[in-house]
């Protein structure tokens, strides 16, 4: 019997590990975000240049610059795309790598939501949908001890404001009080 309650639990803690981490995730994202917001315009542009050159029988490796001194450096603007395209490349991987190191750090936490859930609700978290008995480890360690904006208790407050017709500085207050003490409504 104990056997099979320890392999439900894992199984428990297995099915619910893509919950976890909404935190690490939303990071990643950002970061991803502003990856591209800094690169992709940089390297449309000199995609751009490079084949404007060629349409005008120019070699994309030998762009002119003036330097502020009026001396002339020869740019090679394919290298310019490659050399953005491999640091952004190298963004990507480092944001994934943080990624995980986000996910590892949170995951113990998270095993013991897991487990206290499912003694909490005498098996039913294995049962019920998850969005109803799941307990997110990073949101609490973000500082959301109700859970993330998906989670069971912020979605009904939202419902019965949005019931209620609450809105403005009242429903702020009711969200965030710490926020409304400080003005920021």
């Amino acid at each position: 019997m104990m056997w099979r309650t320890a392999g439900v639990i894992a199984l428990a803690i297995h099915s619910v590990a893509a919950w976890s981490a909404d935190v690490c995730k939303d990071a990643s994202s950002k970061a991803l975000s502003q990856i591209d917001a800094t690169y992709a315009p940089k390297i449309d542009l000199w995609i751009k240049v490079s084949k404007a050159m060629q349409d005008k029988g120019l070699d994309p490796r030998k762009y002119p610059v003036v330097m502020p001194d009026g001396s002339i450096e020869i740019l090679d603007l394919l290298d310019v795309v490659d050399k953005l395209t491999k640091q952004r490349v190298e963004g990507y991987r480092r944001v994934s790598s943080a990624e995980g190191d986000c996910e590892k750090q949170i995951e113990p936490y998270q095993r013991i939501l897991d487990i206290g859930t499912f003694f909490a609700t005498g098996g039913l978290s294995l049962v019920l949908p998850q969005s109803m008995t799941h307990v997110d480890a990073s949101q609490i360690l973000s500082g959301h001890p109700l859970g993330g904006d998906k989670a069971l208790i912020p979605q009904l407050r939202e419902q019965l404001l949005n019931g209620f017709g609450i809105g403005g500085d009242v429903a702020c207050a009711i969200r965030d009080p710490l926020r409304a003490a400080r003005g920021q409504c």
